[in-house]
């Protein structure tokens, strides 16, 4: 992929490693040397106030999604999957 392709793509985003892992998001688009990469940053855990970042491959993160009935709605109520 090119530059301007991961940047329509990923930048300003959340991803996650696609072997699991912490939410993280795509801060920038760099040029290496082995490559191009994601220049991601998140939290260390969800009480950590540390910011942890690295140089990640494409191809390692997918866009991450968060589950539907886990988002509180107006009144704070849980949304129930429909069915």
């Amino acid at each position: 992929m090119k530059v301007e392709e991961l940047r329509t793509q990923f930048l300003g985003k959340t991803v996650r490693l696609k072997s699991g892992g912490p939410l993280m998001t795509v801060e920038s688009v760099i040029e290496t040397e082995a490559g191009l990469k994601l220049d991601c940053c998140w939290f260390g855990s969800a009480v950590s106030t540390t910011m942890e970042r690295a140089p990640l491959h494409p191809e390692s993160v997918e866009l991450a999604r968060a589950p539907i009935d886990n988002i509180p709605n107006w009144r704070g109520n849980r949304r129930r999957p429909a069915g």
